[in-house]
């Protein structure tokens, strides 16, 4: 489980990524999107992009804002919690402070994304009683192929990239 230690922050980081890729796609009513060849797409950037477009600043790093964003805010803070959860279970030799630190960058970019730390904590322990129920509730070959999927996610992520 060396790899997993190593790993981890780095895992969470993608899955936080997935999970910001997978909100996107989802619609209300829980249909299916409609998806169109990307050859077949054609947008046309806002006024504001344009305009950014054209003088090369960058974007602003704003909060994110409304029941779309406050949705996606909701799923990675949960997604954290389970994840967190997974590691505990899976490889207890994770110092619990490592553990911590980890969440606590979490809420920090949680906060600055626009969530606020009651929400964060809310969610992230909400998703992480359900993992550990889940997960003690399982028989010992399904927390096994449990441990085994969460080990082939960061053995496959890439590595961290060194400053």
């Amino acid at each position: 489980m060396r790899t997993l230690r190593v790993r981890l922050p780095l895992g969470l980081a993608i899955a936080g990524a997935l999970a910001l890729a997978a909100c996107g796609d989802r619609q209300a009513d829980g249909a299916p999107a409609q998806t169109a060849p990307v050859e077949d797409t054609h947008t046309v950037p806002s006024e504001a992009a344009a305009a950014q477009l054209e003088d090369g600043s960058a974007p602003v790093e704003a909060p994110l804002t409304g029941d779309a964003a406050t949705t996606m805010l909701t799923q990675l803070a949960g997604l954290g919690g389970a994840m967190h959860a997974a590691v505990e279970l899976c490889d207890p030799s994770i110092p619990a402070e490592q553990l911590a630190q980890a969440r606590a960058r979490q809420q920090q970019e949680f906060v600055k994304m626009g969530g606020d730390a009651a929400m964060f904590d809310r969610e992230f322990a909400s998703a992480h009683d359900k993992v550990r129920a889940q997960y003690d509730t399982a028989t010992p070959a399904q927390q096994q192929q449990m441990c085994a999927e969460l080990e082939s996610m960061a053995s496959s992520a890439p590595a961290p990239a060194t400053e």
